[in-house]
Formats: C-alpha cells, sequence, structure tokens
C-alpha cells in the first residue's frame, strides 16, 4: 500500500503542474498557422470540450463568428491541452507507470477511442500507431460505467494496446473516469511494465487527477459557449445594422428593401447555424401554394419567381401548424411525405431539415428551411438561433413593405393601381433612351368614350367602378415587359415593348374588344361601355416620349372624330 504522504505529494504534483502549465501558457503566444491546423484545432476542441456536438467544417475566415470560434476554440484548446498533460506529467513518476494517457470519443471510423495526450517514459506516442479498440475493458468500464478499473499481475498482462506491450505484457492497469455534468468526456489510463507490485490506491491517485481534469474541461466548455454566444450577438448586431442600411437606402431603381432584407436574413440563418443550405420561403395567405423568396448556400445564392404547390409537403405542414419542425438525416430520407416541393431539394446528401415557420400579420408569410451538412443534426438550440433572426427580419420586412407602400403611393394612381401620369412619362422616358433607333415600340392612349354620361346618370362610385374594370382589363392584356398608366381622368396610356404597327393595332383592338364585351351593374342596370384608342409608333412617329405621347393623343382624338369605338394608328402628315 502506498503511504497517504505519497497520495498527498501525487495531488500536490498535479495541482502544481496544472498551475505551472497556466503560468507557463501566459508566457508562450505562439499559435498554429495554416487553415488544416486552424481546422484540426477546431475539430479536435469541439470533440474534446463539447463531445456531444457534431464535427463539421468550419466558417469563413471573413464570417465573425468563425473568426471568433477559431480563436476562441484555439485559445481553449492550447490552454485545456497543456492543462491535461501537466497533470498527466506530474502523477507519472509517482504512479511509477511507464505512461499514462488521456483517452477520448474519437470521430474516426473503426477507432472508438483516441489518445488525445500523454505522459510516458521512453515512449514516442507521436510516431507509434497507437489505437484503441470500443471492447477494451480497462477504458470502457471507465467512460460507460463511470468507474475506475485496476488490475495487476496476470490479470493485467490481458490489457495490452496497439503497438505497446506486445513483446511484454503490463504488469499493470488502472483507469479513471474524467466525468462532467453527469456523463465521461474521457478516462485516464495508466499502464506499467516492471515486476513490482502496483497497489490499489493508484486508482485513487487517477480519480484525483480526474477531477482536476474535470474542473478544467468544465470551465473550457464554458468558455467555449461564452464565445459562441457572443459570436452569435456579433452576427446579429452585424444583421441589424444591415437592415438599418437598407432602410436609410430606401427604395430605388434595381433595389428592393424586402428581397435585401431576405438575403440577409436566410444568410444569417445559414451562418449562425453552418447549414449547408438555408432557403426562405414565402407563402400564400392559404399556404396552398409557395415560393423561395432567397436561397444561401456555400455554391448558390438566389431568389425565384415560379410560384408551386405546397400540397402534401411538411413546408405546408409548418405553416398550417405554426410549429417548428426537426427532422434528422434518417427521417429526411424515410419521410412519409416530401419533405420540400419537387424541384427543390439538394442533390447533396445532408444530415436533416429545421423548419420554423414565420407569421407576420399583413405582410409576409412562409418558413425559414435549414438543410444540415452530412453528419450534423439540428438540436432545439438551433431553432431559437432562427428565430432570433427572424424577429429582426420582422421588423425589416415590416419597414421594408411600409417603404414599398410609400413607393407604390408615389408611383402608382390611387384608384386603378396603375403607373400615374408622372411616374409613366419618366419611365417611358428611360426606356426610349435605351433603345436608341435599333427597335421598335408603340404607345396607344385609351379614352372611355361618353364617360361624363356614366358619371352623371349613376353617380361617380359607379364612374369609379367602370376605371377600375376598364384598369383591370388593361393590366390583364399587357405583358409584363409592357407598361400602363392612368394619364388622367378617363385616360389609359400603355407603352408596348418590341412592337411594330401592325402588332399594336391588333392588341388595341382585342383590347377594346374585351372592354366592348365587358358588363357593368349599377343599381340593377346593365350598361355597356365602349373605348376609342389612338396608337404611334417609334422610331416611325416621334423618338422622344412627349412627341409620341402627342401622336397618340392625335390618333386618339381621331378615333372620336369617326364616331368613337374604334383605334386609329397616327398618320405621318
Amino acid at each position: 500500500m502506498q503511504a497517504p504522504g505519497r497520495m498527498i505529494s501525487v495531488a500536490g504534483i498535479a495541482v502544481f503542474g496544472f498551475y505551472a502549465g497556466r503560468l507557463a501558457r501566459r508566457k508562450l503566444g505562439e499559435r498554429p498557422e495554416g487553415s488544416e491546423l486552424f481546422q484540426e484545432a477546431i475539430d479536435e476542441s469541439r470533440s474534446l470540450v463539447l463531445p456531444w456536438e457534431g464535427i463539421h467544417d468550419g466558417e469563413e475566415e471573413t464570417r465573425s463568428e468563425g473568426t471568433v470560434e477559431r480563436l476562441g476554440l484555439l485559445r481553449s484548446r492550447e490552454d485545456l491541452m497543456d492543462g491535461i498533460r501537466r497533470i498527466l506529467d506530474g502523477i507519472l513518476p509517482v504512479t511509477g507507470a511507464e505512461f499514462v494517457l488521456y483517452v477520448s470519443h474519437s470521430a474516426e471510423p473503426g477507432r472508438p477511442y483516441r489518445v488525445s495526450a500523454s505522459a510516458s517514459r521512453g515512449i514516442d506516442f507521436g510516431k507509434a500507431v497507437f489505437s484503441i479498440p470500443d471492447d477494451y475493458v480497462p477504458v470502457r468500464e471507465a467512460m460507460l460505467f463511470r468507474r475506475p478499473f485496476f488490475a495487476e499481475g496476470d490479470a493485467a498482462g490481458t490489457w495490452a494496446v496497439g503497438g505497446v506491450g506486445k513483446e511484454k505484457p503490463p504488469t499493470g492497469v488502472a483507469t479513471a473516469p474524467v466525468g462532467v455534468e453527469g456523463g465521461a468526456v474521457g478516462a485516464i489510463l495508466a499502464m506499467r511494465f516492471d515486476e513490482s507490485r502496483w497497489d490499489e490506491p493508484v486508482a485513487h491517485v487517477l480519480e484525483i487527477a480526474a477531477f482536476l481534469m474535470a474542473r478544467e474541461i468544465a470551465r473550457a466548455k464554458q468558455q467555449y459557449l461564452s464565445g459562441r454566444y457572443l459570436a452569435r450577438q456579433e452576427e446579429l448586431h452585424r444583421l441589424v445594422r444591415r437592415i438599418a442600411e437598407i432602410a436609410e437606402k430606401g427604395g430605388g431603381e434595381g433595389f428592393s428593401p424586402r428581397k435585401e432584407v431576405c438575403r440577409a436574413s436566410t444568410e444569417q440563418v445559414r451562418i449562425q447555424l453552418d447549414a449547408a443550405r438555408s432557403i426562405l420561403v414565402e407563402t400564400t395567405q392559404g399556404e396552398k401554394k409557395g415560393r423561395i423568396a432567397w436561397e444561401s448556400g456555400e455554391a448558390v445564392s438566389r431568389d425565384f419567381d415560379e410560384w408551386v404547390s405546397l400540397e402534401g409537403t411538411y413546408v405546408e405542414w409548418v405553416m398550417k401548424q405554426g410549429v417548428h419542425r426537426i427532422f434528422s438525416g434518417a427521417q429526411t430520407s424515410s419521410a412519409r411525405f416530401p419533405i420540400l416541393p419537387r424541384g427543390w431539394s439538394s442533390s447533396a446528401p445532408c444530415g436533416g431539415h429545421l423548419m420554423v415557420p414565420l407569421k407576420t400579420p399583413g405582410g409576409f408569410n412562409g418558413v425559414m428551411i435549414c438543410e444540415a451538412r452530412e453528419g450534423r443534426e439540428f438540436e432545439a438550440q438551433d431553432v431559437e438561433s432562427v428565430k432570433d433572426v427572424l424577429v429582426i427580419m420582422r421588423m425589416g420586412i415590416s419597414h421594408a413593405l411600409y417603404l414599398e407602400d410609400l413607393e407604390k403611393e408615389a408611383k402608382n394612381d390611387g384608384l386603378t393601381g396603375l403607373l400615374n401620369r408622372k411616374t409613366f412619362h419618366a419611365q417611358l422616358t428611360s426606356v426610349l433612351s435605351r433603345l436608341d433607333g435599333r427597335y421598335q415600340c408603340a404607345v396607344a392612349m385609351l379614352d372611355i368614350d361618353h364617360f361624363k354620361r356614366i358619371n352623371d346618370g349613376y353617380g361617380h362610385p359607379a364612374g369609379d367602378e367602370v376605371l377600375r374594370k376598364v384598369s383591370g382589363v388593361i393590366r390583364k392584356t399587357v405583358r409584363k415587359v409592357d407598361m400602363a398608366g392612368r394619364y388622367g381622368g378617363e385616360e389609359f396610356v400603355i407603352y408596348l415593348h418590341d412592337t411594330d404597327e401592325a402588332r399594336a393595332f391588333q392588341v388595341a383592338e382585342r383590347l377594346r374588344m374585351i372592354i366592348r364585351q365587358t358588363r357593368f351593374v349599377f343599381n340593377g342596370k346593365e350598361i355597356g361601355v365602349t373605348a376609342s384608342l389612338g396608337i404611334s409608333c417609334y422610331p416611325a412617329h416621334g423618338r422622344g416620349g412627349e412627341e409620341l405621347l402627342k401622336h397618340a393623343d392625335v390618333a386618339l382624338y381621331a378615333s372620336k372624330q369617326a364616331g368613337r369605338d374604334r383605334t386609329t394608328v397616327y398618320l405621318k402628315q
């Protein structure tokens, strides 16, 4: 039996070695160089400090969370590993062991346990091929059952590991679990080969060392979590600042505040969760259809305009239920219903999906979808991270919608929703300046025949209804590349892109016939409405907006003079 004084000296040496390591670390400022060393440090630190968190690729250097995490993990790893080595160095001479190892879980297939730190007399573990199988009883006793293991003599001779102990079997083997928060994150393994006996108190020495290691691991874990929390808060602050910049910039030519908010929020979610892909889906009020408002991935960053059916997918279910849903990788491949609509799924293997609904009263409704990297599973804390981003996104979307409403009020006619006269004229001038005489186009002016009779006979509400219905016919008739506006009173103006005289006449005639066939009912009486149109063509009838509008008005006047309800093309004098 070892004397109590010797046990105290062991603890003293361990504590001394531990704090000596801290002092030495303050004086050493070296850091590993190179991206591979950075990634190796991150992976090992995550496995060591947070063994229950999946190992996956780190962030890009330009992202603040990735940068903070790298620095924090490297610092935590160096501090922690140096402290563990000092403890092992401290107990090695006292135990009389040939070597003492700190063993932890391994992420490599076929190697359930790995040697994370070591202290030895004459054995170079850095060069030796050293593996500990999952059925190695001394470590399994410590890791799975959280109890020490002790063997000596012939009983210890059967527990040689790797390339150590093959020529000369060990005469003593002892392990002790390193437990953090109710679970074993590692174990200390000591082995000796001389003929002297190894008394039982060695197991207690290892337990003291394991306690010191567990305390340091818990501290390193807390530093890790604090670093990640601060990094995520920094990312949220960056998102707030970005949305504030979007609000200050407002709308403008080719700039959509809502799209920018969607883009910034979707990319922020992918960064926060280190996801392979994140998708923001915008849905209709009935959740039957949806479109991708923005998609962010390592190889893609885009939005879509196409609306697709969501029926029978879990996207529809999440929207209707109003609750989030997490799918593991196995659930994703075996789900009863498709996770995403056809065409949205990624061809690359993934670890699973996370869906969080987003509902804004009177605003944007949709789902934030995250796709995990292969080998990574989403957890409850990931849901909270997404919700934090969505809270900021709601504010940004609300402000973006407000800006869009202001811009719409400034550009559109309040009654019909078409462009107002000022905006139409400005956009027409802009379009014509880009054509430069190379392409044909046309301008058509439309006037509702005898509109004053409708106002006088049925009242102004009836007249407003006629204007709204006629504008609806115009909106459905023209293409997306065309423009339509209310020019004033009962007059409308239409720009037809890439259209010659014959095509412009056909469009105007079709529009006139649809209006003629539309029925208007007021106070139980049904009446018909007709319209007259005039057309001018670019560049034959003019090259400027004012000139084309003037000549279209001349042609419109000719239609009225000829009896109304007809289309006239400007005749150049």
